[in-house]
Formats: C-alpha cells, sequence, structure tokens
C-alpha cells in the first residue's frame, strides 16, 4: 500500500475506528512517514481543542446539582385536611417545587458551559470537531441554523446547523431511528442518496460527503477548488433509502428529501483577493508564473500556471503533459514553514483543503490552484519553488532469470532510482487481483523519482507484453526541501520479510527470461532556485 496524503490521515483521524479499513490501520503503524504526519495531526487537533474549550462536565457534577437540590427551601404551602383535597394547592406545590429545581440545574449546566450553552449544543464547534475555518465563520457569524427535520418510516433526518463561504460548506446531520437514538451507520451516499450544492441561477455547485469526523452526527462537507461567485446557495438533499449493504443492514425505502437556502452576502464581503506577480523558467523548460491569493472566511486560495517549453514537451508527448506536479512552500520571515506541498521533508507541513489542476488553452499550458485552511494576511512570508515532477517516455531496463532471482538479486538502477529484484514467484487465487494467477516479481530499494504514475512491464523472449500493477507500501524520506526518497516499505510476518510486488494477469508460469522496463517515468526535478515575498494587501481588490 502507497503512503497516505497529510489530507487523508487527517480524515483517517477524524474517521469512526470502526470504519477505518484495517489496511490503512496496519499501514499507519508500520510506516514510519505516516506514522509521524499521523502523531504531528493529532497533536495539533489537541490544541486547537485545548484553545477552543475548556474540559467536559467533571464526573463531580451530578453529585454536586443533588447536593444543591439538598438544601433547596421550598415554599411551605398549608394543606387544611387531607381528606379534603384541593387541586389548585396540590397544583402549585408541583410548580414551586418543578421550579426551584429546573433552576438549580440550569444555573449548574450554565456554571460549566463553556464558553455558552447555546455554544456547547452547536455539534460543529464541539472541541474534537472544530478547525480554524469554522472558527472564523463562527467569528462573523456565518453559522445558520436551517432547523430541518424529516420525518418518514419512523427515522427522522434532522439539521440544526450549517456553514457556507465561498472556501466550503459544512452540514450537520444527524438520522433518529425509531427509538429517538442516533443512527451513524444506516445512511449512505452515493447514487441513491446525495446532498447538492445550488447556487443562486440552480446551477450544481458541489455535492457534499461524508468525511466521518463524530459518530453523534454525518459531518457532510464539500470544498470548492474555485470560490463560489453567489449571494445565496440552496442546499438540496435526495435521499429516498436508509440501510447498508456493508454492514448488513436491510434497504428501507421512503422520503427523507428537503431543502434550504443560506445567505452568502455576509461571507462575501470578507473575502479579499490580491494579485502577485512573478515568473521564473527552470533549466529544464517549465515556467512558474504567479497569479492572485483569495482570502476567505475559511480558507486561502493561491493560484498559479505553469508552462512547458518545445523541448520539455517532446519528453512528455500526447496527454502525459498533463500529469504533472509542484513541490513548494511557504515559510515565514524567520524562514519557518507554514505549509508545503508535495514535501519528502520529515516533518513538513501540510493544510491543502482542496486542490485543481486544469489544462490550458494550449499543449504545456496547465492552470492550478491550492485552498489552504491558513496563509498569514497582514505579515509578509514567501513563496519558495523546491521543484515538479512529470510524466516522460522513459525505457530503463534490466533482463534477468526469475528463478534464479532468490539466490543472486538483481540490481535496477537508473536515475537516481535503486531497486534490488529480490524474488519470482506464481500466486494463485485468492491471493491474486482476479480469478487467475499472477507473476510476482518482489523487489525493495528506493526511488528519487515519483513511484505513482509511473508505468512497468514483463516482456518475455518472444516479445509478449504483460502490464504490472504495484502491490505493497512505500514511504517518504527526506530532511531538506529538495532532497530525500520514496522508500520501498519491506514488512515482516511468520518470520518471513515481505517485500513490494510488480503483479502480471496472465503470467503463470515462471519463465527463463524476462525483461522489467519502466515505459514512463515520473520525472522528479529538483534544479530550481526560486522565491517571492508575498505581503497581501488588506483591502478587496
Amino acid at each position: 500500500m502507497k503512503c497516505l496524503s497529510p489530507f487523508e490521515i487527517e480524515q483517517y483521524i477524524l474517521s469512526t475506528p470502526t470504519s477505518r479499513p484495517f489496511e490503512v490501520v496496519d499501514h499507519i503503524a508500520a510506516c514510519a512517514h505516516c506514522n509521524l504526519i499521523y502523531h504531528t495531526l493529532l497533536e495539533e487537533q489537541e490544541e486547537w481543542s485545548q484553545a477552543l474549550f475548556e474540559e467536559k462536565l467533571p464526573d463531580s457534577f451530578t453529585a454536586q446539582v443533588m447536593a444543591s437540590i439538598e438544601y433547596v427551601e421550598l415554599e411551605k404551602v398549608t394543606v387544611p385536611d387531607r381528606k379534603r383535597k384541593n387541586p389548585k394547592i396540590l397544583k402549585s406545590l408541583r410548580i414551586a417545587m418543578g421550579a426551584a429545581l429546573l433552576l438549580v440545574v440550569l444555573s449548574a449546566v450554565i456554571l460549566y458551559s463553556v464558553p455558552t450553552l447555546a455554544e456547547t449544543l452547536r455539534s460543529l464547534f464541539v472541541k474534537d470537531n472544530v478547525d480554524i475555518g469554522l472558527l472564523r465563520a463562527q467569528e462573523f457569524g456565518l453559522v445558520e441554523h436551517p432547523n430541518i427535520k424529516v420525518k418518514d418510516k419512523g427515522y427522522t433526518i434532522k439539521i440544526d446547523e450549517a456553514v457556507a463561504d465561498p472556501t466550503r460548506v459544512i452540514v450537520a446531520l444527524q438520522l433518529f431511528g425509531p427509538d429517538g437514538k442516533h443512527d451513524r451507520h444506516r445512511l449512505g451516499f452515493g447514487e441513491g442518496n446525495k446532498i447538492e450544492v445550488k447556487d443562486d441561477q440552480g446551477k450544481i455547485v458541489g455535492e457534499l460527503y461524508d468525511i466521518g469526523f463524530t459518530n453523534d452526527f454525518y459531518y457532510m462537507i464539500a470544498n470548492f477548488s474555485e470560490p463560489l461567485q453567489t449571494d445565496q446557495i440552496t442546499v438540496e438533499g435526495h435521499i429516498t433509502e436508509l440501510g447498508s449493504k456493508d454492514r448488513n443492514i436491510p434497504a428501507l425505502q421512503g422520503d427523507w428529501n428537503f431543502s434550504f437556502s443560506m445567505d452568502m452576502t455576509k461571507a462575501n464581503e470578507q473575502t479579499t483577493s490580491t494579485p502577485l506577480t512573478g515568473s521564473y523558467t527552470s533549466p529544464d523548460g517549465l515556467t512558474v508564473t504567479l497569479k492572485k491569493l483569495t482570502h476567505m472566511v475559511q480558507g486561502v486560495r493561491f493560484e498559479f500556471d505553469t508552462d512547458l517549453s518545445d523541448e520539455a514537451l517532446n519528453r512528455s508527448p500526447g496527454e502525459l503533459w498533463k500529469q504533472q506536479g509542484v513541490k513548494f512552500h511557504f515559510e515565514d520571515s524567520a524562514g519557518e514553514e507554514i505549509h508545503s506541498v508535495n514535501a519528502r521533508k520529515l516533518p513538513s507541513k501540510d493544510s491543502v483543503m482542496s486542490r485543481s489542476s486544469t489544462p490550458g488553452d494550449k499543449p504545456g499550458l496547465m492552470h492550478w490552484s491550492y485552498t489552504f485552511k491558513y496563509l498569514p494576511q497582514d505579515t509578509p512570508y514567501t513563496f519558495v519553488l523546491d521543484g515538479y515532477f512529470i510524466l516522460e517516455k522513459d525505457g530503463s531496463m534490466v533482463q534477468f532469470e526469475p528463478s534464479k532471482l532468490k539466490e543472486h538479486p538483481i540490481p535496477f538502477a537508473f536515475d537516481g532510482d535503486e531497486l534490488m529484484l529480490n524474488d519470482f514467484t506464481v500466486e494463485s487465487p485468492p491471493d491474486t487481483n482476479g480469478s487467475t494467477k499472477e507473476g510476482s516479481l518482489h523487489f525493495s530499494g528506493r526511488l528519487r523519482n515519483e513511484f505513482m504514475n509511473s508505468e512497468w512491464i514483463f516482456k518475455d523472449l518472444e516479445g509478449k507484453e504483460y502490464p504490472l500493477s504495484g502491490r505493497g507500501a512505500y514511504s517518504t524520506d527526506g530532511s531538506g526541501w529538495k532532497d530525500g526518497y520514496i522508500v520501498i516499505v519491506e514488512s515482516q510476518s511468520n518470520n518471513k520479510k515481505n517485500f513490494f510486488e510488480f503483479r502480471a494477469i496472465g503470467l503463470t508460469t515462471i519463465p527463463d527470461q524476462l525483461q522489467l522496463i519502466r515505459t514512463i517515468v515520473n520525472r522528479l526535478y529538483t534544479n530550481v532556485d526560486w522565491s517571492v515575498p508575498i505581503m497581501e494587501a488588506s483591502k478587496k481588490q
């Protein structure tokens, strides 16, 4: 299994333990790179939590309330005669006792509410769910309460809270069963059920998905790669089925559709845009041009273009040039990292909320946008380009005798990539990707170039080619912004060392000779030297 991005690990942290895939749990536990990011993000969440809220109600809360009730003096009411029942007097007594008890309980609850009773009841703002974007949304009064309550077939969908700005929409949705308890596993989203976001012209601009922050509600979110340009949005829920095949919950048909509108004018007033200037061309023909920063309540969008020279395009013919990535980071005036993108450096900080890359109107031109949780608005900082990677034609090849690899491993060493071919086996179902046997090349090592999206094949003596798929895990290891490797993770089970594998469907016997050929390489370039100081304007453009 490949390493997870910081964003994927953040979603893993916020998911429920029962919904986490076993292979992801095992990978994070075994992978030093992912494990470090995991604990770093956990610490960040805890720091935010401690800054936002005090501890939960103490265990002594109930005892203190009962102790307070014990000493409440009620107004004495004289009952003339037990045999002569007076309904008015009995009713007054009940009201007096009830009012006194309610006053004591409310006083105790308000005493421990942080910051207020109303705030603690907002499900999005309990301490384990809050991020800086939600804090800013709360600060600017963007939290809305649509009061949606739809009931059918004994099940009730309820929405008490929603937040929206041009960056994203967040909705806290609950499903209550006939017993009145929240049912976290019965509602699924996909082809049958969906929640759409529409602008003021009725155009669909996004779809909410559950990121699994909590067991208490469905944490529905839609991130926008481009800031919304509308004064009002409509959130429409199309929910007609409850049930889950994965959890063996029978399907139940019904009508839980809903719709509510959200005013965006206040959020739009807080949106500011700043044009950026600066352009740089790398020695191998990639030009980077900065364009614009857009500050919104819940995020900051950073835009730039990349353009390839004719020579660089020749190395990435057809559609290959569209598969590229950029490495960069932001640092403050003291040189400390603010955020980084595609870094191999450990540790590193990644707060990307959404990203997009769109081909331009000519070959080689790409439009990029990244939305971060935060970037400084009134203090200077610096954008630093660290490198880029792009798919290119390759032909790196090594020939080997599969049956002899275990006794005599063969190296594959090209362009800074260093692999060792350790063994070759034929695997049978169910330990395959399908219903047939697969040839399996076991290898270890490290790569300087990117592993993802590279393409590899086997070629036998008759010229037959077998496309390969990877199986296993890898991580990153680096100390600086431009160094580091993709490290193939070796695991240990049953006193046996397990390597990463290349699997070939249709290769059902061990051949005498094979060639391992990398046909497409995701080549990494770090021979760049460019940084741009940024000081944003505080007024709206």
